[in-house]
């Protein structure tokens, strides 16, 4: 057998952003190592020249290395950022797969935007409408999906939507969550503005007008749980209480979920803010720096960080950035702690974003990811052990229908969850 020649070395990107990174310390460094290293002695044409060898160590600057602290305050084989819409099944499904999860919360209680929503899950084919007769498929949805992305979504990432949206309804009636077999005629605009007076039930997802638009079947999707009977968190919060009447539909979703990661011990420290990320050079991510009570917290993640933390809506200076027209609007369909601190933290070690802008009362855009949840850098390259999930994750979605945006957040929590499990442990 002829022996394969070996393949040329290249520099990849990745390695180029570390040089940069060392900055000037890296290129003092290497200048003083030049400089006070010995010369080659000259050699014959045929001889290649030796090498320069390294100093004693006295002689050199050091070479310039990442702050990592030297003890960590808590550490788990994965953290997920935010305990709400993503974050929930992005812990439970990393628990399921062996891996032991902490959570952090900023607020004194988890559910975010779940909690708050009228109860309406995006779904299908699921076996409610199996039930009711309802024809439905993945094809159709994604086809849905599709005309709804307007060109400015990502095609694998509505495919992996598509494919899972309709089973993760199933997966949340199996964990407890309940909805009566009936479907409604007919969806009234006006109960975009009251969605307390909507019914739990299977519903469409917009007008007739709207699936004519886009010559697409109305197929009722939008399945609607009941309140939780016995809701045991803090009820209305003040931040939802201007936008609905009553409890809202969405904590028979956020309930048993809530128990079901409890039940498999997932640790949850609320009031604990993400406030950055530790990277090696290379841009590894080891764990988060977050703040608690006013103390700063370092936690180790030993396989992989997972970001939820939802969108930056309520953030003044990225809508300002990012959206400045909408910068005297009142956002009511998020609360008002939608600062987007995640997007901020991965941004901050070079993760790339997508679609920054709004799209009615909501920020579609995020954290850049492929379909396996991976943040990608400026450079195209994966940040390793990085995965983010809408809403603090873009490309995923555009117009929101029916529970499409509860239903989006579920479905890349649970990837995130699942394949931030898998890693080695780097410590």
């Amino acid at each position: 057998m002829a022996e394969e020649k070996e393949a040329p070395k290249r520099v990849s990107r990745r390695q180029f952003v570390k040089g940069a990174a060392l900055g000037a310390g890296a290129l003092a460094g290497a200048g003083a190592l030049a400089s006070c290293a010995p010369a080659a002695s000259p050699a014959p044409a045929a001889t290649p020249a030796p090498a320069p060898t390294c100093p004693p160590a006295e002689e050199c600057p050091p070479c310039p290395t990442p702050w990592i602290p030297s003890t960590w305050d808590e550490e788990a084989d994965v953290v997920v950022c935010g305990y709400g819409t993503g974050g929930i099944p992005a812990a439970i499904d990393a628990a399921d797969a062996g891996a032991d999860v902490l959570v952090i919360e900023k607020l004194a209680e988890g559910g975010g935007c779940m909690r708050r929503s009228g109860g309406g899950v995006f779904g299908g084919p699921t076996s409610i409408q199996q039930a009711l007769g309802i024809e439905d498929s993945a094809d159709l949805v994604y086809e849905y999906f599709l005309k709804l992305g307007g060109g400015f979504t990502d095609p694998e990432l509505e495919r992996l939507h598509a494919d899972n949206c309709g089973p993760n309804v199933d997966w949340l009636i199996e964990l407890g969550a309940e909805m009566p077999l009936e479907a409604s005629p007919s969806w009234a605009e006006e109960l975009l503005m009251q969605p307390s007076t909507i019914e739990p039930g299977i519903r469409f997802c917009q007008t007739d007008d709207f699936y004519t638009q886009f010559g697409l079947p109305a197929i009722p999707r939008a399945h609607f749980f009941t309140p939780a009977p016995e809701y045991r968190g803090l009820g209305q919060l003040d931040w939802g209480s201007a936008w609905m009447e009553g409890l809202p539909g969405g904590t028979g979703v956020f309930q048993p979920l809530d128990d079901a990661a409890k039940a498999r011990g997932v640790r949850i420290m609320t009031e604990t803010g993400l406030v950055g990320l530790v990277a090696t050079p290379d841009g590894e991510v080891l764990g988060v720096k977050a703040l608690s009570g006013g103390n700063t917290l370092y936690i180790k993640a030993k396989k992989g960080v997972v970001i939820t933390t939802g969108e930056w809506v309520n953030n003044e200076k990225m809508v300002m950035t990012y959206a400045p027209e909408r910068l005297e609007e009142t956002i009511m369909t998020h609360p008002d702690h939608a600062h987007g601190e995640g997007i901020i933290a991965a941004h901050a070690i070079g993760a790339d974003l997508t679609m920054m802008w709004f799209n009615g009362n909501f920020g579609g855009g995020g954290l850049l990811i492929n379909p396996k949840t991976e943040v990608i850098d400026v450079f195209g390259e994966v940040i390793p052990r990085l995965y983010a999930a809408p809403f603090a994750a873009g490309g995923a979605y555009y117009t929101y229908t029916g529970g499409s945006h509860v239903s989006c957040a579920i479905c890349f929590g649970r990837i995130a969850g699942q394949n931030a499990a898998t890693l080695d442990s780097w410590g």
